[in-house]
């Protein structure tokens, strides 16, 4: 025994030993001592937290001859036979070298026989989401209705690849990743036990490297003791680990969250020239912005600040904002490692970006008054002040400004229907528009329609309905007028025409145009329209071209047609 290594010779033996696991330790007992004992169990969690420890002591207890409250005496031949490795009717199998149906079958030929010594003979599936498909389907209707003498726990690290039907048949436990307080101190009972002097931030370093792993964790404190002996302390552990020295991480954080890139960047690449396992490095760089962003949040308690580290992050905390905090772990948290780039090249991309990300929050606080003038010398054309000065003399790009004073002024004339306030719509006019002269008072519905007629076909040539840009098809009208409550509209070709009706038709192509004219004009109902042709039917250009004449006698057919006057934004 003594030359077991040590996650084996530590192994827990009764439940009241596991790390980490009470919930599960207590409801497994509470089970064992009431007899109400489950046919199938599953065991979900990362690796190392005690998954299959769990079984082996689930396996003895339901075989042990003298159970206390659910816990294996640990005296008696069964659990003595489980402790040495040679009970019979406690069965391992590693299901990602057994996963074909073939594996499954012979285990469920075996597993019809009576168990040799023990109460119930047990199954313990490892690594149960590497079966086969055809190998979970046999074993779906044995776990529903397995013999009453059999009991299946199966064991896995990534629940998800299990079917459904499997994980519905089984009593599911989650073991959680052990805390590194806990495996601190288990790994110093280890170290008083073996004898074996320990530096308590060394067990924390381990600690902190095995990830809420037991068996990591020890493991790396059984390769410390055999490299360095005793006492450990912790740079050994840090050489051991690649780890960097508390204070050159502290010094580089520092200077990422003080947007000292260079000296970041620096003191990166002196780092890496030393060996250090950048991918440690990193963690830890997450693990020391984590903290200070716990803290700045008031969240000290869940933070793993360290005796003498205290000092230089109570000054980031009082010089570093929030905001510059969350950039940097962001950008940290989106670091990927490639072997085909430089090492350093993510952690230098992350410290760069962390810092251009803190000049560019302080740009809107010192450029605003250098904005000022070229706001202030913008053109008249700003409809957010249409009342201006005439400006001196432009080329025709810069005449139409007094269009929007003209246009503001409109509501208040007599209007198509009744008097509404103008909405928010303005259209800006092309550079190329010639200046358009203010309405009369007494402006007739008419008039008003030919004035704001372009108005209306550019809002529309922006929105297409089911098929087709309505903008477009107006513009083909030979003539539009409006009489009273009827818009009159006569289209150039036939083709236009009934494309326009298709849309009109539809919900959406009436809805469409019904708003976009009444907000044009100012209306606050669309007129009736009155759809023609001008009584002249024009032959359309695809009729006249000899190509499409001889499509069609070939039993072809126009399914649409592109006008070359045809307006498109």
């Amino acid at each position: 025994m003594t030359n077991q290594v040590y996650y084996r010779k530590w192994r827990p033996k009764r439940f009241e030993d596991l790390i980490g696991q009470e919930a599960v330790a207590r409801t497994l007992k509470q089970a064992i001592a009431r007899n109400r004992i489950a046919h199938a169990y599953l065991f979900c969690g990362s690796r190392g937290t005690g998954k299959t420890s769990t079984a082996r002591i689930l396996a003895k207890a339901v075989n042990c001859l003298a159970p206390q409250d659910g816990e294996p005496c640990d005296q008696c031949r069964m659990c003595v036979a489980v402790n040495e490795g040679r009970f019979l009717d406690l069965v391992e199998i590693d299901a990602a070298s057994n996963r074909r149906i073939e594996d499954m079958r012979d285990l469920l030929e075996r597993m019809r026989y009576s168990p040799s010594e023990g109460k119930y003979k047990v199954y313990v599936l490892d690594e149960a989401h590497m079966l086969t498909a055809d190998a979970e389907t046999a074993l779906l209707k044995t776990l529903e209705e397995p013999p009453p003498h059999v009991i299946f726990i199966l064991a896995t690290t990534d629940q998800q690849k299990l079917k459904d039907t499997i994980v519905s048949r089984c009593q599911r436990y989650d073991f959680k990743r052990i805390g590194m307080e806990a495996t601190a101190q288990n790994l110093a009972r280890i170290c008083e036990a073996e004898g074996i002097q320990a530096d308590p931030a060394a067990l924390r370093a381990i600690a902190r490297n095995a990830d809420g792993s037991m068996r990591d964790a020890e493991s790396v404190l059984e390769q410390a003791v055999t490299a360095f002996g005793s006492p450990l302390t912790q740079e050994q552990v840090h050489l051991l680990l690649g780890l960097t020295d508390d204070e050159r991480v502290r010094q580089l954080v520092s200077q990422t969250l003080r947007g000292q890139t260079p000296e970041a960047l620096a003191t990166l690449s002196a780092i890496a020239a030393t060996g250090a396992n950048l991918r440690q490095l990193h963690r830890q760089m997450v693990e020391d912005v984590r903290d200070l962003l716990l803290t700045k949040a008031g969240a000290g308690a869940l933070a793993s600040f360290q005796s003498g580290a205290t000092k230089e992050q109570s000054q980031l905390l009082q010089a570093v904002p929030m905001e510059r905090l969350l950039q940097a772990l962001r950008q940290l948290g989106q670091v990927t490692f490639r072997p085909e780039a430089p090492p350093t090249l993510s952690l230098e991309l992350a410290i760069i970006e962390s810092t251009q990300g803190q000049i560019v929050t302080q740009q809107p606080q010192s450029q605003p008054q250098s904005h000022a003038p070229a706001i202030a010398e913008r053109p008249a054309v700003d409809t957010r002040a249409p009342v201006r000065q005439p400006m001196p003399a432009q080329p025709q790009a810069r005449q139409p400004s007094p269009q929007p004073a003209a246009r503001q002024e409109r509501p208040a004339q007599a209007p198509i229907g009744q008097p509404v306030s103008r909405p928010a719509y303005q259209s800006p006019a092309p550079a190329s528009a010639q200046p358009v002269a203010p309405l009369p008072e007494n402006a007739t519905p008419d008039q008003r329609l030919h004035a704001q007629w372009s108005d209306l076909l550019r809002a529309l040539g922006k929105q297409k309905a089911r098929r087709f840009v309505l903008g477009s098809l107006l513009r083909d009208c030979r003539s539009y007028r409006l009489d009273g409550n009827t818009l009159h509209l006569e289209f150039k070709t036939v083709s236009n025409m009934d494309r326009f009706r298709e849309e009109m038709d539809t919900p959406e192509g009436q809805r469409m145009f019904q708003e976009t004219f009444t907000r044009v004009f100012g209306l606050s109902g669309a007129p009736t329209l009155d759809i023609t042709n001008g009584g002249t039917q024009k032959t359309d250009k695809a009729n006249r071209s000899p190509l499409v004449q001889a499509a069609l006698s070939m039993g072809g057919r126009i399914i649409e047609e592109t006008e070359e006057n045809e307006y498109h934004e």
